[in-house]
């Protein structure tokens, strides 16, 4: 295969995983965003816990704390995605430099 052809076919591929990285990146923005509005919203209930029965706080807490365990296993789950992303960005750079490197030895002959 022509080196020209390769190199389009190994960065069109940089570029797919490039834009799936950024959309990993807002999801994750997107996550935080939803995780500090509940923290925020467990700060203010914490006020009202002086003047509540032990029930109400179990309840309540319980229900954050289900919503702050499942933000926190999906953000991992988009921070594992995009490491898993950039590290196969990565390999293709490689990739790229090696190709490049074995054409311009080859010129040199």
């Amino acid at each position: 295969m022509k080196i020209d052809t390769l190199l389009k076919q190994l960065l069109t591929e940089k570029k797919k995983i490039t834009e799936a990285c950024k959309m990993s990146s807002e999801s994750i923005d997107f996550w935080e965003k939803k995780a500090e509005t509940l923290f925020t919203k467990m700060e203010e209930a914490e006020e009202d816990f002086i003047f509540a029965s032990d029930e109400f706080i179990e309840d309540t807490c319980a229900d954050q704390l289900k919503e702050v365990d499942f933000l926190m296993k999906r953000m991992k789950f988009e921070n594992d995605q995009l490491e898993t992303l950039e590290d196969q960005i990565e390999k293709l750079e490689t990739k790229i430099c090696l190709l490049l490197t074995e054409h311009a030895k080859k010129q040199k002959k």
